[in-house]
């Protein structure tokens, strides 16, 4: 039964992994939406500019076990050495800065499926109206546009 459930858990983990979010306003191309993206992000690191910091973890206490040829053994306490790291405190702000900023323009944020290979698509050249079929293609050169099946 529990290989069942991490068999079911993977596949769902999966499915989740195939849903893309992208901004999505009908009547716009997707140049205007990428010019737009642009904007809005140079907006966000204008307002909540990058400020990494550099953070150290805290030195822990452990415990090893040394033994030497014939078996005698010594358990030892040490301290583990502070290790660095780096924080963006304005990360997560910058990102709702330029979501604000893409939402003020019109746009949508919305989550859509990637589209089954093999099947008939119509990728329109501006954004269209999004129908319950709808699901996104990655085009050449990389991007990722809205498609319709048919």
């Amino acid at each position: 039964m529990q290989r069942f459930a991490l068999i079911a858990a993977s596949f769902f983990i999966a499915l989740a992994g195939c849903n893309y979010t992208l901004y999505h306003q009908a009547g716009k191309s997707f140049g205007e939406r990428d010019a737009d993206m642009t904007r809005c992000d140079v907006i966000a690191l204008r307002e909540a500019p990058v400020e990494t910091q550099i953070l150290f973890t805290p030195p822990r206490q452990e415990k090893r076990t040394i033994c030497d040829h014939a078996g005698n053994c010594i358990t030892e306490t040490y301290w583990t050495k502070p290790e660095p790291y780096t924080v963006d405190p304005n990360e997560e702000l910058r990102d709702r800065v330029a979501l604000q900023c893409m939402l003020d323009k019109g746009y949508q944020q919305i989550s859509l499926p990637s589209c089954e290979d093999g099947q008939a698509l119509s990728v329109p050249a501006k954004m269209t109206n999004i129908t319950p079929n709808s699901c996104v293609v990655r085009v050449k050169g990389g991007a990722l546009r809205i498609a319709h099946p048919g």
